[in-house]
């Protein structure tokens, strides 16, 4: 006996498309965000072999906390590197170069969500401390904590802030930080993800945008740019960082929903959100705790 098999009606047909169209609007937001996860977890990793890195240096050199840059250190590799023009550093070696015996991989300090361009000047090839680096073009997601404004210093720059001088505090003799300055290693912020939408990355082996200073902290994932809530703006006064960031083209980093990588001072590392990192006057980045709470 045969059977003649039944067709689908369009009806059936529409029917089964607007499954799948809901199917669909269901489970991609899902797989994105598992993605977003994945790539998280991988960032947050290698904030946590950063910090450890950097926590095995300092046992190698008497407890001092690994600078941003080396001064008077002449670059191998690359003889450009050791010529002193308008447009290299002269004689800086980059803290991704000083931590490479302790952190094997240079693709550690790429995070995979940031493939936001690089900042060109000073990222040149003949700029690179290392020669070993040209045309390799590896993004620095991470910076280092430096002197940011707060409140607390009248909307000035914070020396009691940051793991780091400048380089230009290095080059002009500004002391490197000892571990022992340190109140509270494992809530102190070392190293951040930063990797806002303008391209104001940086480059392994270069010394271009190696510290999180001044103003900067717009630049850390969370804040809501252009808004009017005190704990989204910086502080006035002084430098007058609120001022000159409440504009356009200060987007933070885009992050994970709205939290970034962070590692802290005493080997570990953390995911923290914008909140968390501003509150109480930036006081994860303050090296001597303050007993006074500052608003926001």
């Amino acid at each position: 006996m045969y059977f003649l098999r039944r067709a689908f009606t369009l009806i059936e047909l529409l029917v089964v498309i607007a499954i799948i169209a809901i199917l669909a609007a269901i489970l991609f937001p899902v797989f994105a965000q598992a993605k977003l996860a994945a790539k998280k977890s991988v960032a947050l990793s290698g904030a946590k072999q950063i910090s450890l890195g950097a926590q095995i240096y300092a046992t190698d050199f008497d407890d001092m906390y690994v600078p941003c840059a080396i001064y008077n250190e002449p670059g191998i590799n690359n003889p450009g590197a050791n010529e002193e023009n308008g447009s290299c550093f002269y004689h800086l070696k980059p803290f991704d170069s000083i931590l490479e015996p302790y952190i094997k991989s240079a693709e550690i300090w790429s995070v995979p969500a940031d493939t936001h361009p690089m900042q060109t000047f000073w990222n040149a090839d003949e700029c690179l401390w290392d020669g070993k680096y040209r045309g390799k073009y590896i993004r620095r997601s991470f910076q280092m904590a430096s002197h940011i404004d707060t409140v607390e210093a009248g909307g000035w720059l914070d020396r009691n802030t940051g793991v780091t001088p400048s380089w230009w505090d290095i080059t002009g003799g500004f002391p490197i930080r000892n571990m022992t300055e340190f109140s509270d290693p494992s809530n102190t912020i070392a190293f951040v993800e930063v990797w806002p939408p303008n391209g104001e990355g940086g480059r392994v082996g270069a010394v271009s945008d190696p510290i999180l200073w001044g103003c900067n902290a717009w630049k850390l994932a969370g804040r809501i740019p252009l808004s009017g809530a005190p704990g989204d703006r910086l502080p006035s006064g002084g430098d007058n960082c609120d001022a000159i960031t409440h504009s356009t083209g200060f987007d933070p980093t885009p992050g994970y929903a709205g939290k970034a990588n962070y590692a802290m001072a005493d080997g570990s590392a953390k995911s923290l959100g914008w909140g968390q990192v501003r509150g109480n006057d930036f006081y994860k980045f303050k090296i001597q705790k303050p007993s006074t709470t500052f608003a926001p």
